[in-house]
């Protein structure tokens, strides 16, 4: 089974700061489940907070050619922690750096298919991240990937994957804001996209991201539009825990659309 995973900024990012522990962890997961014959795609958040990290800012800044400049910074450092992380397992990684102008055209579109392909192949695990370093248009909140979660749809149908699982510091969709309202009820499977479940996810966020509950449920339901389920879940919980329904979650259905 091929599988894509979005690491958001709520989750790879502690302030200004990387969660290295948390990262470890996660990569030593997927390595597992690798070996247990999966595929993995990485969609990762956390180049501007690794930048903000290796310059000692503990403020995020406003300036765009500031956000921009921390991401090119750090995402070099972002892709070292991968790099050695999945090398311990014996995995390599590699990096792809996307805007969405890139899939403005067929062509494109079909060449970044057949290198995620070909990596996949290869047994390579492909790390996707924004290109903010030409495209500001992130930091501008206009056409934006929304902290990754648009991305990783995209990705995700582009590259036909078999499931699609966006991981946030929540246990998955509420009916309430579980961080207001303690009993909160969790939806744990969506059937049926309606106003309702749109209404559900809010747009709040953390300090470093862009994307709340209602760009993950968007997302949700472009991937299950081209026939792929999606899960929206903890990424407190063990991901093959998470895969095979162990934790409380949100599963999206491919016939809820």
């Amino acid at each position: 089974m091929t599988i894509l995973v979005k690491m958001g900024s709520a989750l790879i990012s502690e302030g200004p700061r990387i969660r290295f522990p948390w990262l470890a962890q996660k990569v030593w997961e997927i390595a597992t489940l690798i070996e247990k014959g999966h595929r993995f795609l990485i969609v990762s958040s956390g180049a501007v907070a690794a930048g903000m990290e290796l310059q000692g800012i503990t403020t995020r800044p406003r300036d765009v050619l500031d956000l921009q400049l921390l991401s090119g910074i750090g995402q070099v450092r972002l892709m070292k922690y991968y790099k050695d992380l999945f090398k311990e397992r014996g995995v390599s990684v590699a990096q792809i750096l996307l805007t969405h102008h890139n899939f403005a055209s067929d062509r494109e579109r079909n060449t970044i298919t057949q290198i995620i392909d070909a990596y996949l192949s290869r047994g390579i695990v492909p790390v996707v991240n924004e290109n903010d370093m030409v495209d500001k248009e992130e930091f501008d909140f206009e056409k934006s990937f929304s902290d990754n979660d648009i991305l990783a749809a995209i990705v995700a149908v582009n590259a036909r994957v078999d499931l699609a699982v966006l991981l946030t510091d929540v246990e998955g969709l509420y009916a309430a804001d579980p961080k207001k309202h303690d009993q909160a009820q969790l939806i744990e499977d969506v059937e049926v996209f309606t106003d309702e479940i749109e209404a559900m996810a809010g747009a709040e966020t953390n300090s470093l991201g862009l994307g709340g509950m209602s760009s993950k449920v968007a997302a949700a339901r472009r991937i299950t539009e081209a026939g792929i389920p999606a899960i929206i879940a903890s990424g407190r919980h063990p991901l093959e825990d998470v895969i095979h329904k162990r934790v409380p979650s949100t599963r999206f259905h491919p016939n809820s659309v």
